[in-house]
């Protein structure tokens, strides 16, 4: 069994503080016992979550400042990150860096994946140089998701989820410790690649905060550079500096992300025609529109819309969380937890 909830204000709409979670920073959820859970530590600046859910169509995102570790549970996950798409099948993994756009599509119903969500801060402890690090080839198929590297991965992923889940007393200690040790087998075994640089001037990264709500407003509109820049009272070059620094991508990369994201939502959500949608979202003809979809998702609109079942079709910030009982989801963290498994 799943339920939809909305991600926007999570920590309000599907999580709430126990006793011991106001000593340990521990937040579990209110009502239904979903499988869905997250871990703080102020101080540091580091954040857990780990959740289980049914995976429903195409909604495209990214995270400023967070990995994205996705196993899959059960059934069959297109998965799009960056640029490259690939197939996922049971046991596969996938690590997503900051700041990469992805999206995934159940191919079939009931396909449902594990993911766990961490801070870049978590990291950055293992390098010399600061910044973002990519790890490309932590990405399983059928040649090589039983290897040992892989099945240290689900281990650990998996022994978190079940720490948060139980929220014993000393959860929280144990869940640094097993993300610490599934951080070491991905700094060793996955050729980490640095990305870019992570500024730590929080006036700065204010600063982004700010253009990036301003973006999220406008990006209907005709929106430029040097309507950023007068907005935010900075030049025109300190304002592109910003965003490939701290965001990771150029000022146009980031807007046609974001439009792409409300086009898509669109694309599943009314029956309206394809320039219509492309028009609304900012795009200056439906072939723009068209290109991206192609550069992104590796189809075309229509492609993508024929393939879509009105029963799996849910908007951008929502998840169809599993209940933390589910019989597969608790069937595999068993499996998992196995020593060579």
């Amino acid at each position: 069994m799943s339920v939809i909830l909305k991600e926007t204000g999570a920590e309000e709409i599907a999580l709430r503080k126990f006793d011991t979670g106001k000593m340990f920073g521990f937040q579990r959820e209110k009502k239904m016992d979903f499988a869905n859970y997250k871990m703080e530590w102020p101080r540091e600046g580091l954040t857990v979550r780990c959740f289980a859910h049914d995976i429903m169509n195409y909604r495209y995102h990214w995270h400023p400042d967070e990995y994205e570790l996705n196993i899959l549970l059960h059934g069959s996950q297109e998965y799009c990150r960056g640029t490259q798409n690939v197939l996922l099948e049971e046991d596969d993994v996938l690590l997503t860096p900051p700041g990469v756009g992805h999206a995934s599509f159940g191919q079939q119903a009931n396909t449902t994946a594990i993911v766990l969500h961490f801070s870049a801060a978590a990291i950055r402890p293992f390098f010399k140089k600061s910044g973002v690090y990519h790890f490309p080839t932590c990405l399983s198929d059928e040649g090589t998701r039983t290897e040992e590297r892989y099945r240290q991965i689900r281990f650990y992923a998996s022994q978190i989820f079940t720490l948060m889940q139980q929220n014993s007393l000393y959860a929280q200690l144990a869940v640094r410790a097993s993300l610490e040790l599934l951080l070491v087998v991905l700094c060793t075994e996955f050729e980490p690649q640095r990305l870019n640089e992570m500024p730590e001037d929080e006036r700065r990264r204010s600063a982004i905060r700010r253009l990036l709500t301003y973006v999220e407003e406008h990006y209907a509109e005709k929106l430029t550079l040097e309507n950023l820049a007068d907005f935010a009272q900075y030049n025109r070059t300190y304002v592109s500096t910003l965003f490939k620094q701290v965001v990771g991508v150029n000022f146009h990369e980031y807007l046609s992300r974001v439009r792409f994201q409300h086009a898509l939502n669109d694309l599943a959500l009314t029956k309206d025609g394809l320039t219509d949608i492309a028009l609304r979202n900012g795009f200056a003809d439906l072939k723009t529109f068209n290109a991206r979809f192609r550069a992104t998702l590796h189809r075309t609109p229509t492609e993508y819309r024929a393939q879509l079942s009105p029963d799996r079709v849910i908007r951008v910030g929502e998840r169809k969380f599993l209940l933390s009982e589910d019989p597969i989801l608790q069937a595999k963290l068993r499996a998992y937890l196995k020593v060579g498994c």
